[in-house]
C-alpha cells in the first residue's frame, strides 16, 4: 500500500508543456515505484453569475492527462479537479508528496504562463522538491547534475539527486562553483596565498562530500567538478549535457549567492534540461 509520500504531483492544464511534464512524471514513477496524481486547477470565476468551468471541459482535459501519463507507462494514476488560486491549490495538493512536477509554460486558454508564475511561486513555497520540465538539449543524456555548496538545502539536493540516480540507472555529478569578485595577482603572474588556500579548501570540500555521498550510495557512480566561475553560470553550462539539474532552494551566502534568489532563478530561467529545486 503506497504511503503518502510516495506519490509525484504533476499540474496539468492540457497544453504541451504539461503533455511533457506528465510524461516525466510517468517515467519518474515507473523508476521510483511511485503513484502519480495529476491536478487539475481551474481559476475560481470572478463573476457571480458565471456559471463556471463546463462539465465537458473537465472531463476533456481529465481524459488527457490520463491518456498522455498512460501512453508514458504510468500504471497507477488519479486525477484530481479543484477550483481556486492555481499556485495555493498545486502546493496544498503536493504539501505531502515526493515532488510536484510542472511544465515550463502554461496554457492560455486556462491561465499565466507557467514559467513566469506559478513555477517560480511553487518553487519558492513548496514544501517538497518541485521539478519544472523543458525538453533536453541532448536527449541521449545521461547524468544528472547537483549543485554542491555545504548548505542544508544543498544536502538535501544531492540525497535527491542521488535516489533520481540510483532510480535510473545515471552517473550523477557534484558541481561546486566558487569565483571571487577580483582575482588579484602578484608581478609574476601568481595568486596570493590566501586565495590559493581558499581555492584549495573547496576543491578539498567536495572530495568529501563526495566521499559521503558515496558511502551513503554505494554503486552509484559519482564524479565530483570544481569550477571556479558563477555557481548559476556553472549549471545552465552543466545543463546542456545533463538529463536533469538539481539545485538547492538556498545557497550558503559566505561564498554563493542564495540560490533562489539568484542562482535557482537563474538555472530556473535558462537551463536546457528540466530543473529540481529542493527546499
Amino acid at each position: 500500500m503506497s504511503t503518502p509520500s510516495s506519490r509525484i504531483v504533476v499540474g496539468y492544464d492540457g497544453s504541451p508543456e504539461s503533455d511533457e511534464a506528465a510524461r516525466w512524471a510517468a517515467s519518474t514513477a515507473l523508476l521510483r515505484g511511485e503513484r502519480i496524481v495529476a491536478v487539475v486547477v481551474a481559476e475560481s470565476t470572478v463573476s457571480t453569475r458565471s456559471q463556471g468551468w463546463p462539465v465537458s471541459w473537465w472531463q476533456e482535459i481529465e481524459q488527457q492527462a490520463v491518456d498522455t501519463l498512460a501512453g508514458a507507462g504510468a500504471t497507477e494514476v488519479a486525477v484530481e479537479r479543484h477550483v481556486g488560486n492555481r499556485v495555493r491549490t498545486l502546493l496544498d495538493a503536493a504539501d505531502d508528496a515526493s515532488m510536484l512536477v510542472l511544465g515550463s509554460r502554461g496554457h492560455s486558454r486556462i491561465g499565466e504562463v507557467v514559467l513566469g508564475s506559478v513555477s517560480q511561486s511553487a518553487a519558492r513555497h513548496a514544501r517538497c522538491p518541485v521539478v519544472v520540465v523543458r525538453q533536453r538539449h541532448a536527449a541521449s543524456a545521461h547524468r544528472i547534475v547537483v549543485g554542491s555548496d555545504d548548505s542544508e538545502p544543498s544536502r538535501r539536493a544531492l540525497d535527491f539527486a542521488c535516489t533520481q540516480a540510483q532510480a535510473g540507472g545515471q552517473q550523477m555529478v557534484m558541481i561546486r562553483a566558487w569565483k571571487p569578485f577580483t582575482v588579484p595577482v602578484d608581478l609574476h603572474g601568481d595568486v596570493p596565498p590566501a586565495l590559493a588556500s581558499t581555492l584549495l579548501n573547496e576543491e578539498e570540500a567536495l572530495a568529501k562530500s563526495v566521499a559521503e555521498q558515496r558511502g551513503r550510495f554505494p554503486g552509484l557512480d559519482i564524479v565530483g567538478e570544481f569550477i571556479a566561475t558563477a555557481p548559476g553560470q556553472v549549471l545552465v553550462d552543466a545543463s546542456y549535457t545533463a538529463a536533469l539539474v538539481v539545485v538547492g532552494s538556498r545557497g550558503r551566502t559566505a561564498l554563493t549567492e542564495t540560490v533562489l534568489g539568484s542562482v535557482s532563478n537563474r538555472v530556473l530561467q535558462d537551463a536546457r534540461c528540466p530543473v529540481a529545486v529542493v527546499h
